[in-house]
């Protein structure tokens, strides 16, 4: 096991694959890329539009309210992280909320049982991407979890349209109304990077052409990928599977071979 080794590239050879970082090189028969579908920060085009005197943080940087300058703040995203980060914020500083799209709010807990307990007992995070009722779950979007609109109205954040414009320090939104901001926390999502495979057939438009996992070339192989084939492939903690793929510890430490520079 290597840390703090960022693979810069993929690429096939005769014998199998060699990856490439910073300052080495290895070689392997066989490749399981599990880098899920959470890689890339992404930021709107329309951030650029800002002031440098505006505050902006990804969610992904966002520690705590004190770590922001003092007060109020602009969340942009309606998914967990913008509603999560509103309630926070909300505690101690004006907050207002833009969401382009209303997910749909579940509890976090219910009749004394965490949600993801029922959710597996009941066979949900076992739904396959291909059933009539995987691809319903799809089409519907992503659930906010623990937290709803009307107990974020009622801790004080105003909720606001989609954000369509930014110039300076104003910015505008989808109804026509506009403010000025001092501090942006984007929780906009994440976006997958797989650019640095250089491998011919894995990537179509982007995105890794797969079945459950397993790519049409022999030696490579998805973990994690969102729906890679159940509604849980790339949650934490469920299982992941890729068909026909069984390897060891001790199968993975013999296929591979690191180089390093002389």
């Amino acid at each position: 096991m290597e840390l703090n080794a960022r693979v810069s590239g993929l690429q096939r050879t005769d014998a199998g694959f060699r990856l490439s970082t910073a300052d080495r090189t290895y070689t392997a028969r066989q490749v399981i890329v599990a880098t899920g579908p959470f890689q890339i920060p992404f930021v709107p085009p329309l951030a650029a539009g800002l002031d440098g005197s505006v505050t902006q943080v990804h969610s992904s940087a966002y520690r705590s309210p004190e770590a922001l300058p003092e007060g109020p703040v602009l969340v942009v995203g309606g998914g967990n992280s913008g509603f999560q980060i509103a309630a926070e914020l909300a505690r101690t500083r004006p907050v207002e909320l833009s969401i382009g799209s209303a997910y749909p709010a579940l509890p976090q807990r219910l009749l004394g049982r965490d949600l993801f307990w029922w959710l597996t007992r009941l066979g949900l995070m076992r739904v396959t991407a291909e059933s009539r009722l995987g691809r319903r779950i799809q089409a519907r979007g992503e659930f906010v979890i623990g937290t709803d609109r009307r107990g974020l109205q009622r801790a004080g954040v105003r909720f606001r349209p989609r954000l369509v414009d930014a110039a300076g320090r104003t910015v505008r939104f989808a109804d026509g109304s506009s403010r000025e901001v001092d501090v942006v926390v984007w929780a906009t999502g994440y976006r997958s990077d797989h650019s640095w495979i250089d491998v011919p057939g894995v990537l179509r438009a982007g995105r890794v052409v797969h079945d459950r996992g397993v790519t049409e070339v022999p030696g490579l192989y998805f973990l994690g990928l969102s729906w890679q084939h159940t509604r849980g492939s790339a949650l934490l903690g469920w299982p992941l599977t890729i068909a026909a793929v069984a390897l060891t510890p001790a199968a993975v430490r013999r296929a591979t071979r690191v180089t390093r520079p002389a």
